[in-house]
């Protein structure tokens, strides 16, 4: 009787510390991610020039301003303003939805806050 309680206790408790031992794992990669993932984005805005910054704040206002017209309001070349939107999109902060002409930009949410 003794042995096949312990046996049974032996289970019980392989089960409850397998599920612990899970339960942390999926809860310490899932705030790692997350922690990651904010880290990253906050890093990388922390490193765009004021230029950059202006030209967010400008699409912030017209999601549907053009290149031509940021480089006019900044006062900047059309190239210019074209190297600096294309760091953006790959760095995953801006978005160009549609066409060029009649398209909008997007700015990822995690940039907003």
């Amino acid at each position: 009787m003794e042995r096949s309680w312990l046996i049974l206790s032996s289970s019980i408790l392989y089960n409850v510390v397998d599920n612990v031992v899970d339960n942390v794992v999926d809860n310490v990669v899932d705030n790692v991610v997350d922690n990651v993932v904010d880290n990253v984005v906050d890093n990388v805005v922390d490193k765009l020039t004021d230029r950059q910054h202006q030209i967010i704040q400008l699409i912030k206002e017209n999601n549907m301003i053009s290149a031509a017209q940021i480089a006019s309001k900044l006062s900047m070349t059309h190239r210019t303003i074209q190297r600096d939107l294309t760091r953006l999109r790959h760095l995953n902060i801006l978005n160009r939805i549609g066409a060029n002409k009649g398209g909008h930009w997007e700015i990822n949410t995690k940039v907003e806050k």
